[in-house]
């Protein structure tokens, strides 16, 4: 076996390795600051009071708002930090954790997809209504079939 072009594929490949490692660096430190600046604003812990009515009606507590709409408008990828930060220092129930995954499984970065396909001539309704209306009706039935068995994951 001829090993003499493996070297220069393996310096290339930790190049790209390194280098996207970087891009994900500057955009998830910042993400994060700017995640902790935000939960000391009055105005975002209260908000939770709202949030409560809408968050409990697919079945899902206040607690869990902050790691969904992290993953709904940046991505699961970008907000994985912030999600497992949150699902350990709110001590949220497996049960809303799934419920969680489930629902960003179907809709996670609205705002970065929606607007790549509305650039290359799709319709932003057509693609993120659908998306949106899937993931409240499958966290809402399983929200009831974990409520109504007493399933525990």
């Amino acid at each position: 076996m001829d090993f003499s072009n493996l070297i220069p594929v393996i310096i290339i490949s930790l190049k790209g390795a390194i280098f996207l490692s970087l891009k994900l660096l500057l955009i998830i430190v910042p993400l994060m600051v700017f995640y902790e600046f935000l939960k000391q604003i009055t105005f975002f812990k209260k908000g939770g009071k709202v949030l409560d009515y809408l968050m409990g009606k697919v079945g899902l507590s206040s607690r869990a708002a902050i790691p969904l709409f992290t993953g709904i408008f940046l991505g699961i990828a970008y907000g994985a930090g912030i999600i497992i930060q949150e699902a350990r220092e709110r001590s949220l129930a497996k049960e809303e954790i799934f419920l969680i995954g489930l629902f960003l499984a179907t809709c996670h970065a609205v705002v970065e997809d929606t607007l790549i396909f509305v650039i290359i001539g799709g319709n932003g309704c057509w693609i993120l209504g659908p998306r949106i209306i899937l993931a409240l009706t499958f966290t809402f039935v399983l929200s009831r079939l974990f409520h109504y068995s007493n399933h525990r994951i």
